[in-house]
């Protein structure tokens, strides 16, 4: 390290100083919360500066490293952490050149302000203070140069956001104001400013500044140490960069939050996750993540890291084809990859993925995925009907990956012999009799019958004839057919206590559930049978619903019965 010394913003912006944002740093992030932070401080410096000429506000540290000059005169730096910080009040001095008028005495207001951001070398070329990698670069430079942003292709980036933001702050400002919130932040705004030797390992740094609490993620950091070989380097374009940062949709998807257990986390999270395990086959902690990778990297050369980024581009691409969001909003019996991911999403089981990813990468053939599915399908369904613990999916997960590596060739048999040599209750596949026994005798969760419910919906649906043959499952609540609060309107003369203790357990099973839209499922409430039947006449339409609502009488035997029906349905569904 050559330096660490507290400075104000001014000597960041002066000269022919230009900052480069390393190209595995992540994209302009911050949002409205950030920039009203700025604001306010900026604003209650400017009410302080009149009694105090010193009032400060310290925006943290800003950490740069010395570049190998190309050109005699060269003034580079990359920018290693403060980016976020540095390209904000880069946007809000070009805001304030943008919105100077020129009047006197300020006639230079404008120039000088736009010389901060944009400056010229002895032969008069432009170079921009900040220099952005990645999609940032587009709209950055466009602000910066004064380029018509209405032809940029998402009038959404933050970079944008950002600029319109102050643009909107300093509406009706005089450029009496504007100046004083340009001389602010260059002398009123200090930093902790380190500068790193060329010969500084920046990756030291990096693992450095994410324990000390900045959120860099698990990518990021990744990104960062397997290019950080400069042997490897050139790779970037051709193995990360189309995969993972190809445009704003791509890198919106692999920020975006998947559950995972009780905690959220990104799709390249669980990417990174999946991969390690079904390389490792043994558990690997989420919250150390990184660390993992990075013990699993040292000992490999140069050609084994290679052949990694060429593994996990492919897995990369298996992964974002998955069929996730809007797709999985309204689907048929028939869709059997969207209603396989449909199940595993609503019952919360994405410690399955890497069992999934394996499975793809060995099979590309769609009809031969989907065969494999069918048999996850009703494996996972099975024993969440029969209610039998999740806590172990980790450790089983892996298990099963183990065993199907082992074997000295990966079938649909081989697969269903896996499954059933399993005999423990963590790890079993439930019989046909120990799953029609569930459906009379087991109580699941709202949002666990809801799926159960819905698939059986979706086979009873599964005809040609039929109108509908989608349906979504946001449109339906669970409706207890005999309601919980059955007292008022569906007690019976002369109940023992062994009797009400039946129809309490009978009740909650899925023989007394249905679908029901959420403002039926509200207007019913604990309604007597014939007031109930009348609605469901009314506007129900799922089989579901419509094949019992002729019964007279609704009460345990009919619940049974009803169990069974569904029951030998879910048989044919889940084999």
């Amino acid at each position: 390290m050559i330096n660490a010394n507290k400075e104000l913003l001014t000597s960041f912006f002066s000269n022919n100083l230009q900052y480069l944002v390393p190209f595995f740093q992540r994209s302009y992030v911050w949002d409205k919360e950030n920039w009203d932070i700025l604001w306010e401080h900026i604003d209650k410096i400017a009410s302080q500066i009149e009694s105090n000429p010193n009032s400060e506000h310290f925006i943290g540290t800003l950490i740069t490293k010395q570049r190998l000059s190309e050109i005699i005169g060269e003034s580079k730096l990359d920018l290693i952490d403060g980016q976020q910080r540095l390209t904000t009040f880069a946007l809000l001095i070009k805001a304030i050149a943008t919105k100077a008028t020129g009047n006197e005495p300020y006639t230079r207001l404008k120039e000088k302000t736009n010389e901060l951001v944009v400056f010229e070398n002895a032969k008069g070329v432009k170079f921009l203070r900040i220099e952005h990698s990645r999609n940032d670069g587009e709209y950055f430079e466009a602000v910066m140069l004064d380029k018509d942003l209405s032809i940029l292709a998402n009038q959404e980036h933050k970079i944008l956001k950002c600029y319109n933001y102050f643009l909107a702050k300093l509406e009706n400002h005089t450029d009496e104001q504007l100046d004083n919130i340009k001389t602010i932040i260059l002398n009123n705004v200090p930093i902790i400013s380190m500068l790193l030797s060329k010969d500084d390992d920046e990756q030291e740094i990096f693992d450095t500044i994410n324990s000390l609490g900045v959120k860099l993620t698990t990518g990021e950091l990744l990104k960062n140490y397997i290019f950080s070989d400069s042997s490897i380097r050139p790779l970037f374009d051709t193995h990360w960069r189309p995969v993972f940062e190809e445009d704003e949709e791509q890198i919106s998807f692999w920020d975006k939050g998947k559950t995972s257990g009780r905690v959220n986390r990104t799709n390249i999270e669980v990417l990174l996750y999946c991969y390690l395990i079904i390389q490792k086959k043994s558990a690997v902690e989420l919250e150390k993540l990184f660390a993992e990778y990075k013990n699993w990297l040292k000992e490999k050369s140069t050609k084994d890291k290679i052949a990694f980024l060429e593994e996990l581009k492919t897995y990369a691409n298996i992964y974002y084809n998955f069929p996730e969001g809007t797709e999985l909003n309204e689907i048929g019996f028939s869709q059997a990859e969207e209603r396989f991911f449909h199940v595993i999403e609503k019952l919360e089981i994405t410690t399955v993925y890497p069992l999934i990813l394996y499975i793809y990468k060995k099979f590309p053939e769609k009809e031969i995925q989907v065969q494999f599915l069918g048999i996850l399908e009703s494996y996972l369904v099975r024993r969440n009907v029969c209610r039998l613990t999740t806590k172990n999916y980790n450790n089983l997960f892996i298990q099963i990956i183990s065993r199907l590596d082992e074997a000295p060739e990966l079938t649909l048999e081989i697969f269903k012999i896996v499954l059933s040599a399993f005999t423990e209750d963590t790890n079993k596949f439930p019989s046909d009799v120990e799953f029609r026994l569930a459906f009379s005798e087991e109580t699941l969760s709202n949002p666990n019958a809801r799926e159960i419910l819905f698939c059986i919906s979706l086979y009873q649906i599964f005809n040609p004839k039929n109108d509908i043959g989608k349906l979504s499952s946001s449109s339906y609540s669970v409706e207890h057919m005999m309601p919980q609060k059955w007292e008022t309107n569906w007690s019976k003369p002369g109940m023992d206590d062994a009797t009400k203790m039946l129809r309490y357990k009978k009740l909650k099973t899925l023989g007394n559930l249905t679908l029901v839209t959420k403002s039926l499922n509200s207007s019913m409430k604990n309604a007597a049978w014939e007031k109930k039947k009348k609605a469901l006449k009314e506007f129900s339409l799922l089989k579901l619903t419509t094949d019992y609502i002729d019964i007279i009488e609704w009460d345990e035997i009919k619940i049974q019965s009803r169990s069974e029906d569904l029951a030998s349905m879910a048989l044919k569904i889940w084999k």
